[in-house]
């Protein structure tokens, strides 16, 4: 395999076995490391421009049955943006770690107002250890439950909450975007010398989207715009996460599994068409993004079908649904963790 087109070593490297490799070099000779710089400068570009556009026209003070659309486009264009970073993050863009900190502040700090070192804090402990239930920073949460004994430990509104989460989920989902922003402001205050580029893009994407909109529109448009907008990220953030891992295997403290069985084993992968790799930012390829997470994702799509004939070759679970079967058993995850606190 040529060497400039060899998978990054993961922080994980430790625990990369004889299969992982094996597969690695199967995906190497089908192209799948080959960077793709023409598609993610033009998705880059068209992100970038529409953000532009539905910012224009929303300060011409449409009328509500052309600002709601709007505001739905806008938030589509913020998690794409989102993607990109993520991708920039994972070196899948380009190898210059300066370049691709810029790609990620100007599409995450700037274009989401989610920190690009508080995301990247939080992504680097989830991948190696994801669904770790004592490590994995995305199996915490104040208010839901992931495993039964974080639904135990729950106490008051938050038991409230564990215990109707199976109804709930979807609902709470809305409010993902500004819990996102801030845990990226909490953060920012605990490390205010390390975040200093983050907090220069965050006061510009607050100035961008507060300054000329309140002269223009006043106040009450100017943030009723910039909530909505708000609701929306969260909802389309969590209806493509959410269905990645939840439900799928929980991994115990000291559970000891190779990088290829453990990543397998808590990740499912969604639709596998060129309209889904549009809307899940590549994602929906999710276990192809977990055992090889520098791999572009406009080479995704391609890998899964090497990935998902490597794994049946040797007898290894591989699974793949629809989004409405992935919600389904989400669902039934948290439903069932809701009992376990009303047990306890």
């Amino acid at each position: 395999m040529n060497a400039n087109l060899t998978p990054r070593v993961t922080p994980a490297a430790a625990r990369v076995d004889a299969l992982h490799r094996a597969l690695a070099i199967e995906l190497g000779a089908a192209g799948c490391f080959r960077p793709a710089p023409v598609r993610t400068a033009g998705h880059a570009a068209i992100i970038a421009g529409g953000y532009a556009a539905g910012y224009a026209v929303l300060l011409h003070a449409p009328a509500l049955w052309l600002r709601l659309p709007v505001l739905v486009a806008l938030a589509f264009l913020t998690v794409q943006a989102g993607f990109v970073a993520h991708q920039a993050g994972h070196l899948a863009i380009t190898r210059h770690r300066a370049l691709a900190d810029a790609l990620g502040q100007l599409f995450h700090t700037f274009f989401t107002a989610l920190c690009y070192s508080y995301f990247q804090h939080i992504h680097r402990r989830h991948h190696p250890h994801c669904n770790d239930r004592s490590r994995d920073p995305d199996m915490q949460s104040d208010f839901v439950s992931m495993y039964a004994e974080s639904a135990q430990e729950k106490r008051g509104f938050a038991r409230w909450i564990t215990r109707r989460q199976g109804a709930l989920v979807w609902a709470l989902i809305w409010l993902q975007g500004f819990t996102l922003k801030i845990d990226s402001l909490r953060y920012l205050a605990r490390e205010p010398r390390a975040t200093r580029v983050d907090q220069a893009f965050l006061a510009l994407h607050f100035a961008f989207w507060l300054l000329p909109p309140l002269l223009v529109l006043g106040a009450g448009d100017a943030f009723i715009n910039y909530a909505v907008m708000t609701l929306f990220i969260g909802a389309y953030t969590g209806c493509v996460f959410v269905v990645n891992h939840v439900g799928t295997r929980v991994i115990e403290p000291g559970e000891k599994l190779s990088y290829f069985h453990h990543e397998i084993a808590v990740t499912r992968n969604l639709g596998d068409s060129w309209l889904d790799d549009l809307v899940f930012g590549g994602v929906n390829n999710h276990i192809e993004h977990h055992l090889f997470p520098a791999m572009p994702s406009a080479r995704l799509r391609a890998a899964r079908r090497v990935t998902r004939a490597f794994c049946a070759r040797h007898g290894i679970a591989y699974r793949e649904m629809s989004w409405l079967d992935g919600a389904r058993e989400v669902t039934r995850h948290f439903s069932a963790m809701a009992r376990h606190a009303e047990a306890a």
